[in-house]
């Protein structure tokens, strides 16, 4: 990702996925000196509203001395990556507030005016809220119901509320059965790949097996692609 353009800003869409970092997952941050670049990565520690945010400082036994890069007033440029939510990497530009030492060693800064984003899945994906009941595809036996947050061609991100008494397995082969209209329901098979979870819901990711063709003719049926 390029260094950031000097524009400011904060869209509501911005700001959903700056409150969409979670504490205790990497960061990177790129630092500055008057000889180098250098770029390592910590932890995301947390914000306090839009006042500021707070970052681990950085194992120097790992990456070296960093004081030259890291001190009050200097900025600094964080990348961090939206995997649980969007599959994107986000960028923002900061100014340091604060560096303490007791009792943990944290770095204080700016709430970003402006942030680049940047796509890491290889193709689009269209942000939806769609529901869809989950089925065996060995047994056609109902597994749970579902909502998919973004879906493409290949596959999408659903979500499963944690008080379902049945819940989908890693590499289990599946039937997503959506309606496509008030009296016709189409469906896609694939398999799960992955699942993450927070305090509410869990979330799986599912690698369509269904030809390309035949998702995109769905995707229309439901008016998420023209054409």
């Amino acid at each position: 990702m390029a260094i950031l353009q000097e524009k400011v800003g904060l869209t509501n869409e911005d700001l959903k996925k700056i409150r969409s970092m979670r504490p205790s997952r990497p960061i990177d941050l790129q630092l500055t000196t008057a000889t180098t670049t250098k770029r390592v990565r910590t932890e995301f520690v947390g914000m306090d509203g839009t006042r500021c945010m707070i970052f681990r400082y950085p194992d120097e036994g790992k990456w070296g001395p960093l004081g030259d890069g890291i001190f009050k007033d200097k900025e600094i440029i964080a990348r961090y990556i939206l995997e649980d939510d969007t599959g994107e990497i986000i960028a923002f530009k900061v100014s340091i507030i604060l560096v303490t030492t007791k009792p943990s060693h944290l770095i204080f800064t700016s709430f970003p005016l402006f942030i680049q984003s940047h796509d890491l899945r290889a193709e689009p994906r269209a942000n939806t809220r769609i529901a869809t009941r989950l089925l065996d595809a060995q047994s056609d036996a109902v597994i749970c119901d579902s909502v998919v947050l973004d879906i493409s061609v290949n596959g999408c991100r659903m979500s499963i509320k944690k008080g379902s008494v049945i819940k989908p397995k890693l590499r289990q082969a599946v039937k997503m059965y959506f309606a496509a209209s008030k009296d016709k329901y189409s469906f896609l098979e694939g398999t799960i790949m992955n699942s993450k979870s927070d305090e509410v819901c869990l979330y799986y990711g599912v690698k369509f097996e269904t030809p390309a063709e035949e998702v995109n003719k769905l995707l229309r049926d439901i008016m998420l692609v023209t054409g």
